[in-house]
């Protein structure tokens, strides 16, 4: 009985600590020839009702392409292998602090022709 119930213990455990983070999300994809930049950090808050992981997954990239445009101004930027975490909870208030990092890719330019 105590074996069964430290397995199931150790279950749920190892079940929430990867619930908090995200693994990979717009990994780079070998094919893609683009030239990094650098790396970017932010810090997001999402409220509680909806933390699903595709709104965090979003929330996170817009967050850190944002940071990124700021700092590369002149520059057409993009966001690639992002990884976020759970921080802080403000419970009173049902939000959540995250905190992401991701990779600044340079994207090329298109010429259109008319």
């Amino acid at each position: 009985m105590k074996k069964k119930l430290g397995f199931i213990s150790f279950i749920l455990i190892t079940g929430m600590l990867l619930s908090c983070t995200t693994g990979n999300y717009m990994a780079m994809k070998p094919s893609e020839q683009a030239e990094i930049l650098g790396t970017v950090q932010s810090t997001f808050h999402v409220t509680g009702s909806f933390r699903y992981r595709n709104v965090i997954n979003q929330q996170a990239y817009i967050s850190l392409l944002a940071e990124a445009q700021r700092q590369h101004p002149d520059i057409l930027v993009d966001i690639r292998d992002i990884l976020w975490a759970i921080g802080g909870g403000d419970t009173a208030n049902n939000t959540y602090e995250y905190s992401a990092t991701g990779k600044v890719i340079k994207l090329p330019i298109t010429i259109q022709q008319h």
